[in-house]
């Protein structure tokens, strides 16, 4: 979802890759490899989906739309939705367990690929002294990252928002992850996301979006997915 307040470098990014790029740490920590945000990286693609007419709302089901899908993450994602006939009451089984794993690992994946961010080797010791083995994230393009960041924090400080950042706004709001952007007052910025979130402040059409399609189907996506915990590690 393109904007021309994201830097250039991240302005082909996907919704879920957005997500992930903007809760990276500003000093260049590792992007995230907890398992915690998977289910707002599912709602993020599926809203993707859902705007581009690739994937529609059938009122019980989802089904596949008339424009095609380039992208091979929201790719996978329509095809885990519809394997099993894309029923809504269906939503857990489809976007739970492995699932949400895998789309947290995809979705880093496509990171690394676009050359945001590197794997770092490290190994961390608990208490008990068991060596735990894995990957970190470590952002590349720090400079991109407050740019974007900073386009985030301006609309949760008052500015305007475009589709693109609105949307972003909508999923970090229900995702519980406004602070995560270190807002300069943390409360208006939470009030500021929720209000965006029920179509204020923003476009009319955006507003139609938002309200109709964005917030239920974040939220739906959410509540699925509280029953479930993802256990999920890179391997």
């Amino acid at each position: 979802m393109r904007s021309e307040r994201w830097s250039p470098r991240t302005a082909d990014l996907t919704l879920p890759e957005r997500v992930a790029w903007v809760l990276g740490d500003d000093d260049g920590r590792p992007v995230s490899t907890l398992t915690e945000p998977a289910g707002l990286l599912v709602a993020a693609a599926m809203v993707e989906l859902l705007l581009d007419a690739s994937l529609l709302d059938a009122g019980t089901a989802y089904r596949r739309g008339p424009v095609g899908i380039d992208d091979p993450l929201l790719s996978w994602v329509a095809d885990s939705l519809l394997a099993h006939g894309g029923a809504k009451s269906d939503l857990q089984h489809a976007v739970t367990g492995n699932r949400g794993a895998q789309m947290i690992r995809r979705t880093m994946d496509r990171l690394v690929e676009r050359g945001l961010a590197g794997r770092e080797p490290r190994r961390v010791f608990g208490y008990l002294a068991m060596p735990v083995f894995g990957s970190a994230l470590r952002v590349h393009e720090v400079d991109a990252l407050h740019h974007d960041r900073a386009a985030v924090r301006a609309v949760l400080d008052g500015e305007e928002p475009d589709e693109a950042v609105a949307m972003l706004v909508v999923l970090l709001h229900h995702g519980r992850r406004v602070r995560a952007l270190s807002p300069a007052d943390p409360v208006l910025a939470a009030k500021r996301a929720r209000a965006v979130a029920m179509g204020h402040h923003v476009p009319l059409g955006v507003s139609q979006d938002i309200r109709r399609l964005v917030s239920p189907t974040v939220g739906a996506v959410l509540a699925a997915l509280t029953a479930t915990t993802v256990i999920g590690s890179e391997r």
